[in-house]
């Protein structure tokens, strides 16, 4: 039982720690922050090339499904 008791305690005492945390509000420059530094990174990452693996893999899987233009035109079965 006493452990329980001490387990108990060190979490409230964990969670006092972050009480002030709890109700505080994010300033709005915070927030501008971290949009243009997501930005920043996603520029940097959506200009990489793609990896030719990726690219092989992206052709294998496309010859194995057969396109639209291949299957003819979609047949609805209430057009009887």
């Amino acid at each position: 039982m006493a452990d329980i008791e001490k387990k108990t305690r060190k979490n409230k005492s964990k969670d006092s720690k972050f009480d002030h945390m709890k109700n505080a509000k994010a300033k709005p420059e915070v927030y501008d922050l971290i949009g243009k530094r997501l930005r920043v990174y996603f520029e940097e990452v959506a200009s990489q090339p793609v990896p030719d693996r990726f690219v092989d893999l992206l052709n294998q899987l496309e010859a194995k499904i057969p396109s639209k233009k291949m299957a003819g035109p979609a047949h609805d079965p209430d057009d009887n």
